[in-house]
């Protein structure tokens, strides 16, 4: 006998093996180096942390979180030139000193021979003063001379260069910028359109039409981070943050939700300009998203265990990002704040940020193992909402767990609001047999249970849990031993049929309705194939029983009570099996 309740559908979604999170992740086209200054060692793989040396400590490898994975390391290119290592500045960033402080990936970040005509570099750094300082360089080690892409921030002529092969420029000063204090640059590069440099979310300084020219990666070149060819002594003063690089000019959804991205999680520095989607500077860190402008889209976002997904959300300046309060985010649940029905929700929550205008749809995807929870199938899993910090959460949607790893929601006019997955507690139901010879066609007393005989037997159903399974979908299914004959008499009461409904105490609050033998609307349905199908209509023979039916399901309706304490909810059935 088995207790069953039903499985909704659920949005099917590829897992990697690696949880995947954060904006540069999901933006991952032709990117070249993934420099995180939160994550020295490129340890956190998506869900939370990442590790790092002790704040002072030297920087003796960066590790790069693309796909390529090099490592900026010692400046080998220098020779017997005087270089050193970096420091690490705790929760700030790989600290540069100005005078001798170089990292190199060797070989460079670029395939041998590779032309590359589009570029779009993302650094957030700041700068101590206006000196001969390269932030970085690809070209020979040894010279300056021939195409190279470097920048300088700011040169001594306190003036912002940008060299994809060929050069612009904008005054530093001119900006009104202040020095010791982060900005997000994106310097970007197209031979066949526009060049520029741009703070903040705001362009600072561009040409339109065949501005860059190609740079071309020989085998000898290298890659400069915080300083440029051997002999220039132009080490950059300050520190670097994060340091993205692609080679390819990224559509304007792709930019705008990347650089929220790096606003919110370094301080926010310059709330991303005009470029900015995403506004939480509590909700800073695992910032990604989804987001769509007039030259193209970003259509699925991670952050930290949630995938957002568009389903018919997006059109121009639509875009909704989530974020989390921390580079370490909390596991684990809690029953804190759950509606009633619920009795537990991750302790991880999302602050999603929606801009843009529009009714449409997104999904909203939980990997439960990077949110260390756990759920059974057949369990209950809903999407809470609530648009303060604090607060009792809002059920939006519910399913049911399938065992696949994941819980997917669909909601249409998705907030801006704080958002969490809950479970709702489990049924427990169990079911017990008794069974007494009722007659046997020969003694007046003391029953056997010989040929003809009329077994009575009660299965009893109870829920110990504080769970119900969902409405009208607790469900009895009774085998007929293969020596036996199912009884399709009255069992009990003239009309009453072969299964007797017997309320429990307390109450199961379920409810059983019987109308006829082959009633397809009642509670009770047979099968004849082992319980692959279940409509076979039985027909009497002269004992009242029926040799072809295998097995019984009784359906009772409603919702089954529970209870935190014993005794339990439940009820019983009584029905007839015929010895052979």
């Amino acid at each position: 006998m088995q207790a069953h309740w039903p499985l909704l559908a659920l949005l099917a979604l590829f897992w990697p093996s690696l949880t995947l999170a954060d904006a540069p992740h999901d933006i991952p086209g032709n990117q070249r180096l993934w420099l995180d200054g939160l994550d020295v060692s490129g340890t956190d793989t998506g869900n939370g942390g990442g590790t790092n040396p002790m704040g002072g400590a030297q920087v003796t490898s960066w590790k790069d979180k693309s796909a390529n994975a090099y490592t900026a390391g010692d400046a080998t290119s220098y020779g017997a030139t005087t270089h050193s290592l970096p420091t690490y500045s705790a929760g700030n960033g790989v600290s540069f000193d100005g005078t001798t402080n170089i990292l190199e990936v060797v070989g460079g970040i670029y395939p041998n021979n590779a032309a590359i005509s589009d570029s779009d570099y993302f650094i957030v750094t700041t700068s101590v003063t206006n000196k001969y300082q390269f932030l970085f360089y690809n070209n020979l080690p040894t010279t300056s001379s021939g195409p190279r892409i470097s920048a300088h921030m700011p040169w001594i002529d306190s003036t912002i260069y940008w060299d994809h092969s060929t050069r612009i420029a904008i005054s530093w000063g001119g900006n009104s910028s202040v020095y010791n204090r982060k900005y997000i640059y994106n310097l970007g590069a197209s031979v066949s359109g526009q060049q520029s440099i741009a703070r903040d979310g705001n362009i600072l300084s561009s040409i339109n039409g065949s501005s860059a020219t190609i740079y071309t990666k020989l085998s000898t070149h290298t890659f400069f981070l915080g300083n440029g060819y051997t002999g220039s002594g132009a080490s950059h003063n300050g520190v670097i943050s994060e340091f993205i690089v692609y080679s390819r000019r990224l559509n304007s959804a792709e930019k705008n939700i990347l650089q929220s991205y790096l606003a919110a999680k370094h301080a926010n520095p310059g709330g991303a300009g005009a470029a900015n989607r995403y506004t939480n500077t509590v909700y800073k860190f695992h910032v990604g998203g989804i987001g769509q402008e007039s030259d193209g889209s970003l259509t699925t976002g991670t952050s930290a265990g949630l995938t957002i997904a568009n389903t018919s959300f997006l059109a121009t300046g639509n875009y909704v990002l989530a974020g989390l309060p921390a580079l370490s985010p909390a596991t684990g649940s809690t029953a804190a704040d759950v509606p009633t029905g619920f009795n537990a929700r991750s302790q991880r929550i999302w602050y999603l940020n929606r801009t843009g205008t529009g009714t449409g749809a997104i999904s909203l995807s939980f990997k439960l193992s990077d949110l260390g929870m756990t759920a059974t199938n057949g369990q209950r899993l809903a999407l809470l909402s609530r648009s303060e910090t604090t607060g009792t959460f809002a059920s939006l949607a519910t399913t049911n767990y399938n065992g696949s790893g994941t819980a997917s929601f669909s909601i249409s006019d998705p907030q801006t609001g704080y958002y969490v997955l809950a479970l709702a507690p489990l049924p427990i139901l169990t079911a017990s047999l008794s069974n007494i010879v009722q007659s046997d066609g020969i003694n007046v007393s003391d029953f056997k249970a010989i040929p003809n005989a009329l077994i009575k037997v009660s299965a009893n159903m109870t829920n110990s849990g504080q769970g119900s399974p969902d409405a009208n979908s607790t469900t009895l299914t009774l085998p007929v031993p293969a020596n036996m004959t199912f009884f399709v008499g009255d069992i009990g009461s003239v009309g009453g049929g072969p299964v007797t409904f017997n309320q429990g105490s307390p109450t199961s609050s379920l409810t059983y309705t019987y109308t006829a033998l082959g009633s397809t609307s009642d509670g009770l349905e047979f099968s004849n194939d082992s319980g692959t199908t279940w409509t076979y209509a039985p027909v009497p023979d002269g004992q009242q029983g029926d040799t072809h039916i295998t097995h019984v399901r009784i359906k009772p309706g409603g919702s089954f009570a529970t209870s935190t304490a014993a005794p339990f909810p439940n009820f019983s059935v009584d029905y007839g099996l015929l010895v052979k």
